[in-house]
Formats: structure tokens, sequence, C-alpha cells
């Protein structure tokens, strides 16, 4: 772990030497190299907010070059039309620009592959098309005659001058996006690139997540769009083509998707690189294209790949103290309620008409034999599919058509069949992410590092770590996910569900692949689960299992229930022996009787 710090540590070194050297550019070099550099401060600007949709979020957009024309047609009809000076149309360019994430992300919310990719390519041509044919715009000559920026007097007109605005812009950027990737919104962006259905499971509002990346990258776009009108004083719209948005594209992921350092690397080889080999004459765009091929081929993760952050423990007893208790509520109260819940997928049908309730305080499981319509339960009960037919009450309230995340913002948790962590994130990461939602800092206090939203995030902090301390994961925080064994895998997963501090925890299957040790302290870990006032619904296999932790057992059978009752009450029920073994004849009795015994001892 220290190995991969002292390597995160030399390469942000090396990041801040150069951010440094291309400060002192103009002081050593002419004119021309100025250009170049400032056309590379340019394309790092673009880059670092594609990066913001691309990298963090794992979502496409081939029209990125719209919300850089945003930006650019703001300041210029804003100060020739208007008179407004250059600072005065940055607010509006950011506005604009960030109203137009909104408008693109909004109906590509549910988009994926190559229906999302459709959708940003014709954002990104209509926005041209309509720059060059309104009036307005000056058609397809543009916009003439913008002025220069001035500050404090000084006119910002040299090419050096220009260079050192651009400078100060990519600052304000870089800060920018590195605030953003440290946050909780920057969590969130990363579990969905790793898996969107998990995260929404866990309480990240997917859908709203997403518009704001759109929304934060089309911010920097139009940020660096005012830089581009004050750097030429005209703009027209060949400067925002669709080869335009695969330019930026290439600079993400040339350099790495989702790496701050790998953008600027990325940006510096696309503009600099064709540059440097003008010699070449004719040949020079092929010969570059032919070394990007080569590049991706050799380093398809980026030149400059995303490092993993690792997460060191702040207090070695940080995992002994209690967790948080859970909202409390009195009694054998009812805490969910199902009544004639159905589910059917065409003709199929996985639940027929089912009705059970689930009380406060207590273990209840749920058991069948494969296809009995189990986890089709859990997922009607956890928005993430819709029963056809039938209520679900929540403390009194219905869940009808509520959203994954929603339920778990409720107090209702889970974990999966088949084990769904985000594997590149850290184990202490994906226990943050189960929480975030519950953190009440606004975005921006969290982005301006203010002392409340610090005090928050160490409280946050704090919490995780004992919850990975619960399930004796405190040593294996800075891990990724992906590199823990199996068994751990199980435990995060369980920790990362309790983190969102739910009423009523939903297991499913949670001792598959187990050996018997780690079956006997997942038993321990149930019960110390209900101990700190969780309520369980468990779904298993193991009958050893089951009947050790449960106080109810409900059994289900092509979709409905055939019986309910305590431990003792399940195993002696014949219908539950057929519904296993497949046979309850009377003359063969011996034989289910051993069936029975096998059964209930495996």
């Amino acid at each position: 772990m220290s190995t991969t710090r002292s390597s995160s540590r030399g390469s942000w070194s090396a990041g801040v030497a150069l951010l440094v050297a291309a400060a002192a550019l103009p002081a050593l070099a002419s004119n021309y190299i100025v250009d170049v550099g400032l056309t590379i401060a340019t394309y790092s600007i673009l880059g670092l907010g594609l990066n913001v949709v691309v990298g963090y979020a794992g979502l496409l957009d081939l029209g990125y070059a719209a919300f850089f024309a945003i930006g650019a047609y703001t300041t210029a009809l804003l100060e020739t039309l208007l008179h407004f000076s250059f600072w005065e149309t940055l607010p509006f360019s950011l506005a604009f620009a960030g109203a137009s994430g909104i408008v693109i992300g909004y109906p590509t919310l549910r988009l994926r592959s190559d229906y999302l990719a459709i959708v940003t390519l014709g954002f990104g041509e209509i926005t041209r098309i309509v720059a060059t044919n309104l009036d307005i715009t000056g058609g397809p000559n543009g916009i003439f005659g913008i002025e220069s920026p001035s500050l404090f007097g000084y006119e910002i007109s040299s090419p050096k001058a220009v260079y050192e605005l651009g400078i100060a812009f990519l600052v304000l950027v870089l800060v920018f996006a590195i605030r953003l990737g440290q946050s909780r919104l920057g969590r969130a962006w990363t579990s969905i690139r790793e898996d969107e259905a998990a995260a929404e499971a866990v309480g990240v509002p997917t859908l709203r997540v997403k518009m704001l990346a759109y929304v934060m990258g089309a911010l920097i776009g139009g940020f660096a769009g005012s830089l581009f009108a004050a750097r030429f004083g005209t703009i027209d719209p060949t400067g925002f083509t669709y080869l335009q948005s695969v330019t930026i594209l290439i600079v993400v992921v040339l350099g790495g998707r989702g790496s701050i350092p790998g953008v600027i690397l990325g940006a510096v080889i696309v503009a600099g690189l064709p540059e440097l080999l003008r010699f070449l004459n004719l040949w020079r765009i092929f010969a570059f294209a032919i070394g990007l091929v080569i590049l991706m081929l050799l380093r398809p993760q980026g030149l400059w790949p995303a490092p993993l952050r690792r997460v060191t423990p702040p207090r070695e007893d940080a995992g002994r103290a209690e967790a948080s208790t859970p909202r409390a509520m009195g009694g054998d109260a009812i805490l969910l309620d199902v009544r004639d819940m159905q589910r059917h997928f065409g003709g199929v049908r996985a639940v027929g008409g089912i009705s059970f309730t689930v009380r406060n305080g207590e273990i209840l499981s749920l058991i069948g034999p494969n296809g009995a319509g189990k986890t089709t339960v859990f997922n009607c009960l956890t928005g993430v599919i819709r029963p056809t037919s039938g209520k679900v009450f929540w403390r009194g309230t219905s869940l009808a058509g509520g959203a994954p995340h929603r339920i778990v913002h409720a107090g209702m948790a889970r974990t999966f069949q088949g084990i769904r962590l985000f594997a590149n994130m850290t184990a202490f990461e994906n226990v943050l992410t189960g929480m975030d939602h519950r953190l009440r800092t606004l975005l921006v206090v969290e982005l301006l590092g203010l002392p409340s939203a610090r005090a928050e995030a160490a409280d946050h902090a704090a919490e995780g770590l004992r919850w990975l301390g619960f399930v004796g994961l405190m040593a294996r925080a800075g891990e990724r996910a992906a590199d823990l064994p199996y068994g751990d895998q199980r435990r995060l997963e369980i920790a990362r569900a309790l983190a969102s501090n739910p009423q009523l925890l939903l297991l499913d299957e949670p001792a598959a692949g187990m050996n018997p040790t780690e079956k006997h302290a997942l038993m321990a870990l149930i019960r110390r689960i209900r101990d700190l006032g969780v309520t369980v619904l468990l779904i298993e296999h193991d009958m050893m299992l089951v009947m050790g932790v449960s106080d109810r057992i409900i059994v289900m059978d092509h979709g409905v229930i055939i019986a309910e009752g305590a431990p003792a009450e399940i195993q002696a029920d014949p219908r539950v022996i057929d519904a296993y073994l497949g046979t309850a004849e009377t003359d063969e009795a011996a034989d289910d009787a051993a069936g029975e015994k096998s059964l209930w001892d495996s």
C-alpha cells in the first residue's frame, strides 16, 4: 500500500512540476510555441470536462463540442450585441452550457452504448447546424469583433498574456475536477461506471447522478468556449464540428479515462505532437494516426491510467467501536406487509399471489427449490422490478413504483445472489458509497472544503470504518474489492448494505460458495446484525444455517407459498419435504425419512 501511495505522490509531483514549467513558458519560448501551449491548455480543459462524463461516470458523449460552442457563442454574442465585458459573460456561458447539459442529459438518462452515442452525436450536430443557419450567430461566417479581455486596466491581447489567462483557467478547472473526483458525487459516478444496477440498489440516485455528470462536463466545456472566443476574437461553426468532439474524446481515452494527469498528457500529445511532425508535411496526420493506433494497442488503459485510491484507517481502534444503531421501531410492529403480490414475465408466472408480513426484530427466512421465485420477490420488494399486481406496504406506506434508491433511503437494504461489489473501488469506498445518501452537506460546500463539510466527512469515514470492523474487514479497508477472497467479498457486501442504516436487511443467499467455517461465522454475524436492531429477511439454501438462525420460515414453490411457521414446524411439514425431494409417497416412507434427515442436517 505504501508503494502505491509513493507512486501516486510521484505522479502528482510530476504533474505539478509540468504545470509550473507551463506557467514559465512565455518567458522562455517564442510566440509560436506559446500559441501551441495555449492550444494544449484549451484541449486540457476540454478533456477534463469530457473526462467527467466518460472517465468518471463511464458514459459516452460524441457531441461534446456542442458545450464548447455554446460557451463561445454566448461570450461572443453578449460582447458584440450587449457590450458585456468578457468577465460579465462568464456566468452566462456557464449557465447556458449547464442548461444544455440538462437538455442532453435528461433524454439520455436511461440510454447506454449505441443509443447514447447516437443521441449525443445528434445533439452536437444540431448545435452546429443551428449556429450555421441563424442570423444572430452570423451564419456560416460566424461572429467577428470580439473584444479582448481586460483586467484592472490591462488588456489581455498579446499571445503571452492570453496564454497566461489560459493557464489560469486550466488551474481553476484542474482544482474543480480534482475536487469532483474526491467528492461523494465522484464516488457515485464511479459506482455507476462499475455497476449501475448495484449502485441504484445501494442508494445512489443513478438518473440524477448521470445528469449531473453531463451538467458538470457542460460547465467546463462552456468555460473553455469563452476562453476560445477571447483568444481568437472571432468564431464560426467550423470550430465545433464532430471532428472536434472526437479529438477531445481521443485526448481522454489516450491519456487514460478517469485520470487527470492522463488527460493533460493526452492533450500534450494530441495538440503538440502534430506540430512536432510538421517536417513530414502532408504525411504528418497519417503518421500521427498510426502512432495513436500503436499506442492504444500497447496501452489500451491509456498512457497514464487513473490510480486506485488507497485508504488508511485514521485510528487503529476505529473498527472496535460499536456500529451505528438503525432506526428503532417498537415491539413486534409490522415493518413489511406483502398482499397478494404477483409477477409475470410474459406468460410465465414467477410469483403467483403471495402474502406475508415481516415483523420488527425477527429473522425471517424465505426458502424453496431453485426457480421457486424467491429472488423475484426480493427484486419486487426493492424496486428492481415492479410487481404485476398486489400491494406492498413498508411501515404502513405503499411502496408502489418506488425506485430502488428511494427504498434504500426509506430503510430497506439488500445484498445480491451473485456478488455485485464495485470491483475497482476499495472496500472502504464500497462502504462509503452505501452510506453517502445520508450526508446532508451541500455539494458546493463539499467542493469548497468548508469546515462543516470536512467535519461531516470525518464522521462519515469513521462510521464507514466501524462497519468494516463490524464484519471483520478493518484490515482490508484499503484493498481493491476485486482482490478480496470470496468470503470477504460476501461480508463486504453485507457491510455496504448495513452502512445505509437499514431497518430491514434482505440477504440473498449470503452463504453461497462459503466453506463450513465461513458459514458458522456468517451465522454469528446474522445474529449480531439482529442484535443491532436490524430485522433480517433471508434467502438461503443451506438448511443448517436457516434452521440455526431463523425465527420464522416461509417456504415457496412454483411462485406460491406452501408453508410458513417456526423451524420445527417446517422440518415436519410433508409439503416442504415433497417440494425439496420431489416425493412424498407413503410406500417410500423410509426413503423420505432418510431424505428429510439429510435435508435438515446438511
